[in-house]
Order: C-alpha cells, then structure tokens, then sequence
C-alpha cells in the first residue's frame, strides 16, 4: 500500500477504477444467475402452490425493478472509456440482462394470466436466458484465475 503513494493520483485512480468495475462486473454476473434461478424458483413454486399468486407477482416485480437498475449502471459503465475485453463483457452482461428482463415480463404475464401459451413464452424465453448465461460463463473460462482465487474453489 506504500507504494500507491508515489503513484501520481491519475495512476491511482485508474486502478481504483478497474477494481471497482470488475467489481461491478462480478456481482453483475451473480445477479444474472441470481436472477434466472430466483424467476425459475417463483414459477415453480406457483405451479406447485407454494406461494400464492399475490406473492409470485410480487416476487417476479421485484427481481424486474433490480433488474432494470443494473442494466441503467450496464448502459452508463458502456459510455465510459473502458477495455476491449471489458467492453465485450458488459456487452454479454447486457444482453443476458435483456433477456432476463423479458423472463420476468414473461413470467408477471404467465401469473396474470396462467394459460398454456403464457407457460410455453415464459420457457422459451428461459431457455433463450439459459443460452446467453452460457454465453457468458464462455466468457469467464476462457479468462485466467482471478487473484483473488489461486486455487479451485473446491479444495479450500
């Protein structure tokens, strides 16, 4: 940490900046899988009477709302001067979001509504989410261990 001090601050702040955008990034993905499972979860749990109609509305609203606010941050992080790979990222981020946020639309439709038609838009559109995570989880392989995690997870 000594060292930072002899940076000039413009070094300093440009390192600041990409660990808080790869922050960002990171928990952006989570919520991305976060996000698929929890619309998965709350449609299951409708089917199976679980929760009522009232409370998977509520859920499926609420995962929405999140979600269009990390696709507001998406979209200003994309007007920024930022990395190529970077940028290739927050794009794969973006349209996992988008997608994720027609599953959810998808899903408040099939709770309104709970016909045969709203059921199958509400899986294609999951299945399309499915592919674009996977799209994304491409991406995160093909990119060397981060600091943070020397190891495998599974050995700790």
């Amino acid at each position: 940490m000594i060292f930072l001090m002899f940076l000039p601050v413009t070094v300093q702040a440009a390192g600041d900046a990409d660990l808080f955008l790869s922050a960002f990034t990171e928990t952006a993905t989570a919520y991305l899988y976060d996000s698929f499972l929890l619309l998965g979860i709350t449609a299951d749990h409708l089917v199976s009477e679980i929760i009522t109609k009232e409370a998977a509305l509520e859920h499926a609203t609420n995962v929405q709302k999140r979600i269009r606010v990390i696709r507001a941050k998406l979209k200003a992080v994309s007007q920024r001067r930022i990395s190529d790979l970077d940028r290739q990222l927050i794009r794969l981020l973006e349209n996992g979001y988008a997608c994720i946020d027609l599953q959810a639309w998808a899903l408040v439709k099939h709770i309104e509504q709970r016909s045969t038609q709203t059921a199958k838009n509400f899986e294609d559109q999951r299945t399309q989410c499915w592919q674009r995570i996977k799209a994304l989880k491409s991406f995160y392989s093909a990119l060397p261990p981060a600091p943070e995690f020397p190891e495998p997870l599974s050995t700790r």
